[in-house]
């Protein structure tokens, strides 16, 4: 219950508007129940006339009547049941739409470093199994609330028909309920662990599948196979014990209340058989009734059983909106100078990447960064674009701290190229754009001649609408570089960092890259991650970055 509305969260009302129809609609079916029941007993009489309502106060009417009766209560039933049914989906789907979208702007909106932080495929395991789960949950709450609606009326409807045997069912089902209570506990004991379990197969699966090469090269497949196989069998034994639970609970209690009951009625009968009147229609309200109750335990135990993904889904939320991006209050326009003054960085709680870095970038320099691995370049880059904030220390854009800038209006100052150049699903001209609304075809090709890829992209299939892939083969490393370029000029970015840009491009394209710096030099402020020599002279300025140490190693 506490898991399923927290899912439904605003849509209560909605819930509200479902049980109230679910009570309209217990009420139909029980009148319906007791025409069918007395139709029954007036055939098998060979009687014209029916008998509605408790013995001592039954109605009578005609055959045709009550058969008219009850086809109006059918129609209702009917009529009921469409919006009935479509309140139900719209608290699932509505439920989804909201879930997923709270995932998607909480993860998008959390720091870097806790991104960083998380299990690989973590984003895609929130979005896809653990949201349907989650949504499941909402069925099930909605399925079991509406059933046990219809549960009490129809127990309402034995009531009114026969006081006594229906209190001795209700006495059976509390009988039946206490005796079962510790067998679905000792059942339900290892309930979290299928979801741990599973969160971890998926993880390792998506490692595996990440350093798939890597498994090839040094033929480790069976000791991975071996890893995941003995996570799956895990996994498998602890939902069987659930599944076991789910099937057997249910039918133990609904046969074990008949019995009961069966037991209570032989009874009543030895000792006063004038309590048995109108039994017809009490035994056919009892199977209603506990079909309805055999409904709530189904819903019960499949919403039980998923409880902890919704759990680990609050979680995980709560994790990232704690962890969420500062979105700065200033917006700026313009920048005169990049300082960075006594900046320090640090992982975790000893690995201190930067020391006491302390330099100021005039607009329109070039300035280059070279160093070892791990000597703190690429942190240095995060920082300066923003991805990162300091430890300890300012990035100073003219005299206001980088944090306190928007991250909209800094997002347009800014841009970066990354080593490593990724694509995404679409056309050349969607990769180029990237999700950036507001620039026109035009621009598109203005920042892919600037890139110097124009012509190549040109030659492709449909040119600039040939579509593209993260794994694309259309492109060579160095267009992919060039396109990566051309996304990054698109905007027209008075700060462009480059981290590594031709460190593994042919010379052709080395060349054409370092003729996009040449152009850009004077006008665009260049931060320029690089080791080789030739991409290094088109520097103002070159910094030599080691152990976190920042050093002016020479001017070019």
């Amino acid at each position: 219950m506490r898991n399923g509305l927290s899912v439904i969260g605003p849509d209560k009302p909605l819930l509200a508007i479902a049980l109230a129809l679910a009570v309209v609609l217990g009420l139909l079916e029980t009148l319906l129940l007791y025409i069918v029941a007395a139709v029954a007993i007036a055939m098998s009489s060979g009687g014209l006339l029916v008998r509605l309502g408790p013995h001592a106060h039954a109605i009578e009417m005609p055959m045709d009547r009550a058969c008219q009766l009850g086809l109006a209560a059918v129609g209702g039933l009917i009529v009921i049941s469409f919006p009935l049914a479509k309140l139900m989906a719209a608290l699932s789907w509505r439920a989804m739409i909201r879930l997923r979208t709270r995932i998607l702007e909480a993860y998008l909106g959390a720091s870097l470093q806790y991104r960083d932080s998380l299990r690989e495929g973590s984003l895609q395991q929130l979005i896809g199994d653990y949201c349907l789960r989650a949504e499941n949950v909402v069925q099930q709450l909605t399925l079991a609330l509406v059933n046990l609606v219809m549960f009490v009326i129809i127990v309402a409807g034995a009531i009114v028909s026969s006081p006594e045997v229906a209190l001795l069912l209700i006495a059976s089902l509390a009988i039946c309920t206490v005796l079962l209570s510790p067998v679905g506990r000792w059942l339900r004991e290892d309930a979290t662990k299928p979801t741990l379990t599973n969160r971890e197969i998926v993880s390792r699966v998506a490692q595996a599948a990440r350093v798939s090469t890597e498994i090839a090269a040094y033929h480790v497949e069976r000791p991975v196979a071996d890893m995941l196989n003995a996570d799956i069998r895990s996994a498998a034994r602890a939902m069987g014990r659930l599944r076991f639970e789910g099937r057997l609970v249910p039918n133990l209690f609904q046969y074990g209340t008949i019995g009961f009951v069966l037991i209570l009625v032989s009874i009543v009968a030895s000792i006063e058989p004038s309590y048995l009147a109108g039994l017809a229609p009490l035994a056919l309200l009892l199977v209603r009734a506990l079909a309805s109750l055999r409904q709530v335990q189904r819903a019960t135990h499949v919403a039980r059983e998923i409880a902890p993904f919704v759990q680990a889904i609050e979680a995980d939320l709560d994790a990232l909106e704690t962890h969420s991006w500062p979105a700065g209050e200033i917006d700026i326009d313009r920048f005169d100078t990049l300082g960075v003054r006594n900046l320090c960085y640090q992982y975790g709680a000893e690995e201190t990447v930067l020391k006491g870095l302390h330099f100021v970038i005039r607009p329109g320099e070039v300035i280059g960064i070279v160093g070892p691995s791990g000597g703190g370049k690429s942190t240095l880059s995060a920082l300066l674009l923003r991805l990162r904030l300091p430890t300890a220390g300012q990035v100073l854009v003219g005299d206001v701290p980088l944090e306190a800038v928007s991250a909209q209006s800094w997002s347009r100052l800014s841009a970066f190229v990354p080593q490593d150049s990724k694509l995404v699903f679409g056309t050349v001209r969607a990769n180029i754009r990237f999700f950036r609304p507001g620039f026109s075809d035009d621009d598109v090709e203005a920042a892919a001649r600037a890139a110097h890829i124009h012509d190549e992209i040109m030659r492709l299939p449909q040119g600039y609408d040939t579509q593209l892939g993260p794994g694309s083969r259309d492109l060579s490393g160095g267009q992919r570089q060039r396109l990566s370029i051309a996304r990054a000029l698109l905007g027209k970015p008075e700060l462009i960092v480059m981290d590594e840009p031709t460190s593994a491009l042919d010379s052709r394209s080395e060349k054409l890259v370092t003729q996009t710096l040449q152009e850009l030099r004077g006008r665009t402020t260049i931060v320029l991650i690089a080791h080789r020599p030739t991409t290094l002279e088109v520097c103002d300025r070159i910094f030599e970055m080691d152990a976190g140490v920042l050093t002016e190693r020479l001017a070019c």
